[in-house]
């Protein structure tokens, strides 16, 4: 499993984290999401062989967050 870590400035609340977190889980390929609210970090664990980071990059994106690595 192959991770990496998003800064999203956005992340603000609970709402936003549980939609994050439940966009990226149904997406193939990806393993595990952990999302910080204080810091304002996404963490995804992801099958690197099923998805790309640009790909996880552009779902967060669509559900109209801003999204820095």
């Amino acid at each position: 499993m192959d991770t990496t870590v998003f800064n999203v400035p956005s992340l603000s609340c609970s709402i936003c984290s549980n939609k994050i977190q439940e966009g990226l889980k149904s997406m193939n390929g990806v393993q595990d999401v952990s999302v910080d609210m204080k810091s304002q970090t996404v963490t995804i664990g992801y099958d690197a062989s099923n998805i790309q980071p640009a790909d996880i990059r552009k779902t967060i994106s669509s559900m109209g967050y801003e999204v820095i690595q």
